[in-house]
């Protein structure tokens, strides 16, 4: 096979899952998928969306700092003519699998964590969603992409006991507690 007949396999492959897939695709989502099928390396996939996206077959949308990807109507007529060129043993293995990433990549946006650079920090976007229901939505400042990194992996591998701690802390009756002893009047007037 030539280096250019590969590209063009790459470019189909990528257009053929975005078509079976039938919804949007997050850019973590998608690499980790090309990946673990071991189906393209992280640097040439993300070159072949770009050269995608320039040639119209495929749409880019930012929501809250992730990049979701749509095939256009342009790469569905692109992706029949060239389709044939795909192996039927790789387009097996994506159909056969198609619904497990589909409930994977649902659950997934049903609790997702994201952080992206801003100032000096990070800000993290950390949400749960019910079906189109927000049941938590939180934005937080991190120093360090370790904390943001961190605060994404403990979001997402443990939702409802940081979910319920939450509403824990902001449910329960407080009370202005008295300042210590000692304290002047105006003191006390402003804690």
């Amino acid at each position: 096979m030539t280096e250019y007949s590969d590209i063009a396999e790459k470019k189909i492959l990528i257009l053929y899952f975005l078509k079976i897939i039938e919804i949007p695709i997050g850019s973590m989502q998608f690499v980790r998928i090309m990946q673990e099928n071991r189906l393209m390396n992280y640097f040439y996939m993300q070159q072949y969306l770009s050269e995608l996206i320039e040639e119209g077959l495929v749409t880019v949308d930012k929501k809250e700092g992730i990049s979701y990807y749509t095939i256009t109507d342009k790469g569905l007529w692109v992706l029949n003519m060239f389709e044939s060129i795909l192996p039927a043993g790789l387009k097996k293995l994506l159909k056969d699998s198609i619904s497990e990433i589909k409930n994977r990549i649902h659950a997934e946006t049903m609790i997702t964590a994201d952080y992206y650079p801003e100032g000096d920090g990070y800000t993290v976007v950390c949400k749960i969603r019910e079906n189109d229901f927000s049941l938590i939505e939180i934005k937080l400042a991190a120093g360090t992409k370790e904390d943001a990194r961190n605060i994404c992996k403990n979001w997402t591998e443990f939702p409802q006991e940081i979910y319920v701690e939450i509403l824990d802390a902001i449910i329960k009756n407080r009370e202005k507690s008295s300042p210590p002893a000692g304290f002047t009047d105006d003191q006390k007037e402003r804690t």
